[in-house]
């Protein structure tokens, strides 16, 4: 009821900016509209600071702020976007007069700031963030919010398992002569990434709709993350690549950024087992797990190879670096990352080696209401985590002090 009376006097606040900007200044509904709204945005944030939510009230200026960024960018995107579009098709194509298209909208939109400002903005920081799930190639997504933690179910990992045995077997069937090869040539169809990536860009893909005989699977209570990465390495050799990249194996803290800790924890033959600590920045928030990763390697005649990392386990961390850091039951967590495998395939080709990383993760689902909000953002993060690793690769692959990578120029040790 206090939220209601706050937006009853917000109302008034809008509709009285509107008819302001309507009848003295003479501007068009729709930017007056947007003016009005967020009079009301701000209006309304000030009091249910106070009033509404007095016992989650931010104790410091930048938790005010930051509460206000999370008001703006979930209740303010929800009344923008809703008064905007309803505004714009009631008073365009119905002829319905600006103030009481102003009133359809805001009825329609109470329901959604209500459930968003006190499950997310009102909340700590680790709330929002519960509905922000990011994959990426060898890496976590962010972060916790206990109260909204999922469980993971049985049918969700016969979900994930029924997906991943799709990849498996296509992973499983390359030869040296297998054609596609990459998963940008089974997915796109085209070869005009492989242009891009030999002119120095870091081609991008998100499959999981695109891929053949995995994109009509249902996950029940879980998302699927699939994604698809590729760069190229001027002058290198698949074979000084492998080489390269297995000698770093353990040591991967002193190169991404992400990665915090790092260990090789057995070696044998063309299988690996590496202990990664994660950190996560997501801009919201910051989320720590512990993993470890079984990578197998497998050559595939003189000019391609592939590698298949897994990983085996996925802990979330609480109070990381602190004195009570402790792991969370796996199933158990934020949902962020219940599964995490990446494919790898490498290729000779005139000039150095194509290196294509595919990524395919399982977190928690997004509430439908939240979707047009959190997924562009989970996308843009995903996607430029696993840019981010690829170039670090290449960067490495590339130095000057490389253990190998690509042929030693002559007299060169």
């Amino acid at each position: 009821m206090t939220f209601n009376g706050v937006g009853l006097l917000g109302l008034g606040v809008q509709l009285g900016v509107l008819a302001l900007l309507l009848g003295l200044s003479g501007w068009h509904p729709v930017a007056a509209t947007a003016a009005g709204v967020e009079a009301a945005i701000l209006h309304n944030f000030a009091w249910h600071q106070r009033v509404t939510w007095r016992d989650r009230r931010a104790c410091t200026a930048g938790a005010l702020l930051e509460q206000l960024w999370r008001f703006h960018l979930l209740n303010g995107l929800v009344s923008l976007a809703g008064n905007i579009a309803i505004v714009a098709a009631l008073t365009g194509a119905a002829g319905v007069h600006p103030i009481a298209a102003n009133l359809a909208a805001v009825l329609a939109c109470s329901i959604v700031n209500f459930l968003g400002s006190d499950r997310l903005v009102f909340r700590t920081t680790a709330a929002i963030a519960a509905l922000v799930v990011l994959p990426a190639a060898a890496s976590a997504g962010p972060a916790t919010g206990d109260t909204l933690a999922p469980e993971l179910r049985p049918h969700t990992v016969a979900a994930w398992q029924k997906y991943e045995k799709v990849v498996d077997d296509r992973y499983g069937a390359l030869t040296a002569s297998t054609s596609p090869f990459f998963a940008l040539d089974a997915f796109r169809h085209d070869d005009g990434w492989r242009r891009q990536v030999m002119s120095g860009a870091v081609e991008m893909f998100q499959a999981e709709r695109a891929s053949p005989g995995a994109a009509e699977i249902d996950v029940p209570d879980g998302r699927i993350h699939h994604w698809v990465g590729a760069m190229f390495v001027p002058g290198a050799t698949v074979a000084g690549v492998l080489k390269a990249i297995q000698e770093r194996a353990g040591r991967e803290a002193e190169s991404y950024d992400e990665v915090i800790a790092s260990k090789l924890l057995e070696r044998n033959g063309p299988r690996l087992r590496v202990y990664m600590k994660i950190e996560r920045d997501a801009t919201i928030t910051t989320v720590t797990y512990n993993t470890e990763h079984e990578v197998v390697y497998r050559t595939l005649g003189p000019a391609r190879a592939a590698s298949r990392s897994t990983a085996t386990k996925i802990a979330e961390v609480v109070d990381a670096g602190g004195a009570g850091e402790r792991e969370k039951p796996p199933g158990n967590d934020s949902g962020y990352l219940w599964r995490l495998n990446a494919y790898w395939r490498y290729e000779q080709v005139p000039g150095g080696v194509i290196i294509e990383c595919e990524s395919v993760s399982l977190s928690r689902s997004v509430p439908l209401v939240l979707r047009p909000l959190v997924t562009p953002i989970a996308n843009r993060l995903a996607r430029e985590s696993l840019r981010s690793t690829l170039t670090t690769l290449r960067s490495l692959l590339t130095s000057p002090d490389r253990a190998a990578g690509r042929p030693h120029s002559p007299g060169r040790p």
